[in-house]
């Protein structure tokens, strides 16, 4: 990561804050010149999994939002991430229906591990596990379709 400052106002006081390294777990940051080594306890990522992007303006409504930076009408876009930075993904390896899930968030996946059953062209597909680790974010439901790509699982990677 290429070192980020920003400056924040907490009560009225300006700190400088420069951020040198960012995970999903941790960050190394420098506050008015003083090093700290800091973990990161919630990022929102459960919360943010669950926001879909919205269609891009089109017409007058595009100019607006340009010219304005804002649409008091419609709520602002946000991106969904596909991944968490040092973490992996397991995705779809074909469009379906998902039938059945067989883990839970929070449980410790083993490459190979069945994690959900993904009917198919009238056929049940079993999908494994491509990654290890804890699973932070199952983001489909049963009975949800899914593309060919599209990210099931997240995982946060388990060291030991």
């Amino acid at each position: 990561m290429v070192e980020k400052e920003i400056t924040l106002e907490i009560k009225g006081k300006e700190y400088k804050v420069n951020i040198s390294r960012f995970t999903a777990e941790s960050a190394e940051i420098k506050v008015n010149d003083v090093s700290y080594s800091v973990v990161l306890k919630d990022l929102g990522v459960e919360q943010v999994a669950n926001v879909k992007p919205q269609q891009a303006p089109r017409g007058p409504e595009a100019a607006v939002l340009q010219s304005t930076g804002a649409r008091p009408d419609k709520p602002i876009r946000l991106h969904r991430p596909k991944t968490i930075s040092d973490g992996a993904t397991i995705t779809a390896p074909l469009p379906g229906l998902i039938t059945k899930i067989f883990i839970n968030e929070g449980d410790i996946i083993k490459m190979g591990q069945r994690i959900l059953m993904l009917e198919a062209m009238k056929m049940e597909n079993e999908v494994n596990a491509t990654s290890e680790g804890m699973v932070i974010d199952i983001r489909h439901k049963e009975g949800s379709s899914v593309n060919q790509g599209d990210v099931l699982i997240m995982l946060k990677p388990v060291e030991g």
